[in-house]
């Protein structure tokens, strides 16, 4: 996923910033937002965590 994501940054660069966080390094991130799996997108809009219904248990980001 780290691959598609920098492929894309120049392309969406006006639209969109990309953070790639590595969760061993990162653990205040951890805490925060409950990361275990290192291939998960969290979405943010106007420095708000953003919530998407995809009909499975967890709502609060993509594994």
């Amino acid at each position: 996923m780290d691959k598609v994501l920098a492929s894309v940054a120049k392309t969406i660069k006006n639209i969109v910033v990309i953070y790639l966080i590595n969760i061993t390094e990162v653990l205040d991130i951890n805490m925060m937002y409950e990361l275990y799996d290192p291939s998960i997108v969290i979405l943010f809009f106007r420095n708000k965590h953003i919530m998407i219904d995809l009909d499975i248990d967890n709502n609060n980001k993509i594994n």
